[in-house]
């Protein structure tokens, strides 16, 4: 079996692009149907021509990140709807905004869950962290979905 070095290399190196389909999902770990669907959904942006190639598309990490953004604010709670606000760059979404999804969301997992079901303690951790005061890269909510690993299972 190879050392954790040679994994991490590894790993270091698929993390890196560009993909293919099937390795992109392989980078975020998770199938390919899921990361079509995301694409077709319109939460994953189209992949990019390669630098130097005319007809060569390929995902890149920002795809990876933007799949694994999606992955941790399911586990956090979110709606696809919700996720689509957060990442479409032609729609301007306040901090305050995000803050307001995310409170509407908590509202309805307490009604549906108990205070201390994971969903509702993720959310109102996120919540905790919103200042509501600037624009969509300010807001410490779609900062901590893009940073950390998914609170939830």
């Amino acid at each position: 079996l190879p050392g954790a070095a040679y994994f991490l290399a590894c790993r270091w190196n698929m993390a890196s692009g560009p993909f293919t389909l099937a390795e992109l999902a392989r980078a975020a770990g998770m199938s390919v149907d899921d990361v079509q669907f995301y694409r077709d959904c319109g939460l994953l942006q189209p992949p990019r021509r390669q630098r130097g190639r005319t007809d060569d598309l390929a995902f890149q990490v920002e795809h990876v990140e933007r799949l694994r953004l999606i992955q941790r604010a399911i586990a956090n709670g979110f709606f696809l709807e919700d996720i689509e606000r957060f990442v479409d760059e032609a729609t301007p979404v306040t901090c305050n905004e995000v803050y307001r999804i995310s409170v509407d969301r908590l509202a309805e997992y307490r009604v549906a869950r108990s205070s201390g079901h994971p969903t509702v303690v993720a959310l109102e951790e996120l919540i905790a962290l919103c200042g509501r005061v600037g624009d969509r890269k300010d807001c410490e909510i779609l900062v901590s979905l893009a940073e950390s690993e998914p609170e939830v299972g």
